[in-house]
């Protein structure tokens, strides 16, 4: 095929996706592979049809196709191991990431491009000269210079992140990312705030979709500078705009939690079978904004702990082994009974296999997904020989953290108060059943005890993951190592108690959810 008829095929395609017939797309890509082999756009294009038509495994291997005709082609290469992280592939992305850092990138998309996927792969402190680099070329380019600032928040270059995202948001002025992130990089003073500037874009922006985070902004900053009621306010509305748009009822994951406590019980665990048997695991959980970073960071600086992040690891391969073995995907209620079905020492080593070479680095390593809590009793059964830490801190400090948080697409029910009790109150029978099932391989933190006993507290969770203590475990804040989280600046601070008790600034506001957390036996004083 000439190179003017495959020029000519592949516009037409482009027309064909373009008008959403992606069956006619589709099947042209198919044909187009096949009459120009050696061509690395005709596999791009086929795989960027067949991500659209639902067909992920034939993408991915048309994109694998394309990186063995142009393997030097550093966007060939970025676009494959971007979608590799999408499916969960971080090995195989981390691998590809590394091919691309010893090519010679000119172009600032590409260095941008780069970086990104690094920090897709919680790699900033590699992306961060990327970035740089991009910047440099391409000063005026606003979204260059927001990633860059991304990737400086959670590598604890925090003054730097606050001048790029000055500049971000003095060129894009209803950019609700960038006020969001530049309110949470430092507490805010009296005498260097941006509270009368986010006044005046969130009014501006009236009610539209960007105006939530701007909102949670303000909020933030308002209660730094102690005013409390005008904080709470922006916070209740903002929460109240945001769960109108949810299509969400709390009843669906109180239900999953409730049929997890009364299935996955001590005898049916105990008697489907043996995991895979290794010591390097460390899972640690809790509610988001319980100190579960924190935890991750004491552990971190011990000498033989990896810190791997907020890995989805284990939900991906629990669900691959359900739905392989249903040969469907199953409901959230259907999982729970399915999950028991499945082959507990392979599913211990897919786990292990889908942390490389994130994990190995050292004897332990910690994965801190928050959701993990879903999982601990098939977690005890796949890998028997881990260790789990759950963050607990006091019931209303917990839930108002999680209230004046913006998750996006993340944790439905903390946009309401009555929700929020109502999980809450599951959340933590769930814990209890776990705390019963899993033994002496669980240990339960008190984020109070932890903040007001530092050392003491410190030294428990040392011992629990049975390693020796060392001092630097106490020095956590001077770790570099990034950050990905909403926490990414203050664990870069010694341990503080202000948080504490903080809801107590808002108790007549809070008092519906006192009044319910009381009804469920759920001590508030």
């Amino acid at each position: 095929m000439s190179p003017t008829s495959i020029e000519s095929e592949l516009t037409d395609i482009r027309r064909l996706v373009a008008e959403n017939r992606l069956v006619d797309a589709w099947e042209r890509c198919r044909n187009l592979v096949q009459v120009a082999p050696l061509d690395p756009r005709a596999w791009r294009l086929a795989a960027e049809v067949g991500f659209r038509s639902s067909k992920p495994t034939e993408a991915i291997e048309f994109l694998r196709r394309a990186t063995g005709c142009a393997p030097h082609d550093a966007s060939v290469l970025i676009q494959y191991g971007q979608c590799l992280t999408q499916l969960g592939r971080r090995r195989e992305a981390l691998a590809i990431a590394s091919q691309v850092e010893n090519l010679v990138l000119e172009r600032p998309q590409l260095q941008d491009a780069l970086g990104t996927l690094l920090t897709h792969l919680e790699q900033a402190t590699r992306a961060v000269p990327y970035f740089h680099r991009a910047v440099q070329s391409a000063p005026s380019n606003v979204d260059f210079r927001y990633n860059l600032a991304m990737a400086q928040r959670m590598t604890g270059d925090l003054e730097a992140a606050e001048a790029n995202l000055d500049i971000v948001i003095a060129a894009r002025p209803e950019d609700p990312e960038a006020y969001s992130a530049r309110s949470d990089l430092r507490k805010q003073t009296r005498d260097r705030n941006h509270v009368a500037q986010l006044e005046t874009v969130h009014r501006r922006l009236n009610g539209r979709r960007a105006a939530f985070a701007v909102e949670f902004a303000l909020a933030k900053e308002l209660e730094d500078l102690g005013e409390y009621s005008s904080s709470f306010s922006h916070v209740h509305a903002a929460c109240q705009s945001y769960r109108a748009l949810l299509r969400y009822d709390v009843a669906d994951d109180v239900a999953v939690l409730e049929k997890l406590r009364t299935i996955h019980t001590a005898k049916t665990l105990r008697s489907i079978g043996s995991g895979f048997d290794t010591q390097e695991c460390i899972f640690i959980i809790g509610l988001p904004r319980s100190g579960t970073t924190l935890v991750e960071r004491i552990l971190a600086s011990h000498s033989e702990v990896y810190a791997a992040g907020e890995m989805q690891a284990f939900p991906k391969v629990i669900v691959e082994a359900v739905t392989q073995r249903e040969g469907r995907s199953v409901n959230k209620l259907e999982f729970v009974e399915s999950a028991l079905k499945v082959d507990f020492k392979d599913l211990g080593r897919a786990y292990l296999d889908a942390t490389r070479p994130q994990t190995g680095h050292t004897a332990r390593f910690t994965d801190k997904l928050p959701l993990n809590y879903l999982y601990a009793g098939l977690i005890h059964v796949a890998l028997p020989a881990s260790r789990f830490i759950v963050l607990k801190r006091h019931p209303m400090d917990s839930c108002f953290a999680m209230y004046k948080t913006l998750f996006a697409d993340a944790y439905p029910f903390t946009y309401d108060l009555r929700d929020l009790s109502r999980y809450y109150v599951a959340w933590e029978r769930l814990m209890r059943h776990w705390e019963s099932v899993i033994g002496d391989a669980w240990l339960s933190v008190s984020y109070e005890e932890l903040v007001t006993d530092q050392e003491g507290v410190s030294r428990k969770i040392v011992s629990h993951c049975g390693l020796a203590w060392e001092e630097r475990c106490l020095d956590f804040h001077s770790n570099s190592a990034a950050v990905a989280t909403a926490s990414a600046a203050q664990v870069r601070r010694p341990i503080y108690s202000e948080s504490v008790g903080k809801w107590r600034r808002y108790a007549d506001q809070l008092e519906p959810l006192a009044r319910d957390l009381e009804a469920n036996c759920i001590s508030v004083r």
